[in-house]
């Protein structure tokens, strides 16, 4: 029979500056790490830690770099981390179920600044939330904008594609007269 993947939320938080992740782990540590330039573990700056067991908090000791350790047993880690950019990347041992959800006003659909891994289904989440979901993955990456990124892209687009008619004009005007 097929083990049911480990459950991992992250919940970005209003304004998109910060991301707050509810991730179940089994064993006696866990490291907290995003990917570098060169695919390379770089640790997150991680706020807020708590490890919780069945009972309630559980003590937890630094043990490395973005890493922690904690006695044997089955836990939910939950932590805070700054997003750069407007970019989630989350990236796991083993195979996850992963849920990331964006609060009213941020959106992925757009494809030119917007960004979800493959295999992440996009839906309308709660009081005008979205969320979207992975059924089993070792990595998420979610590229977001506000509404006024787009509204930016479309201008921009507008002036650019302007500028290329009146441009561009006189040369086909010039290309029809000569019989092509």
């Amino acid at each position: 029979p097929a083990v049911a993947a480990k459950e991992a939320t992250f919940r970005v938080l209003p304004g998109g500056t910060t991301y707050e992740a509810s991730v179940q782990v089994t064993g006696t540590g866990y490291g907290f790490w995003g990917p570098g330039l060169m695919g390379e573990r770089v640790p997150l700056q991680v706020e807020d830690l708590k490890v919780l067991g069945p009972a309630g908090p559980v003590d937890y000791r630094e043990a490395g770099r973005g890493a922690i350790a904690f006695p044997e047993g089955n836990y939910t880690i939950t932590y805070q981390v700054p997003v750069r950019d407007n970019h989630l990347v989350a990236i796991f041992d083993t195979p996850y179920a992963v849920t990331v959800a964006l609060p009213e006003g941020l959106d992925v659909k757009n494809p030119l600044i917007g960004m979800v891994s493959p295999g992440g289904a996009v839906s309308p989440g709660p009081n005008e939330t979205m969320e979207i979901t992975w059924d089993r993955t070792d990595a998420v990456e979610v590229r977001f904008y506000a509404p006024e990124r787009e509204i930016l892209l479309t201008t921009f687009g507008t002036i650019w594609l302007s500028v290329a008619i009146v441009l561009l004009l006189p040369y086909f005007i010039s290309w029809r007269r000569d019989g092509g």
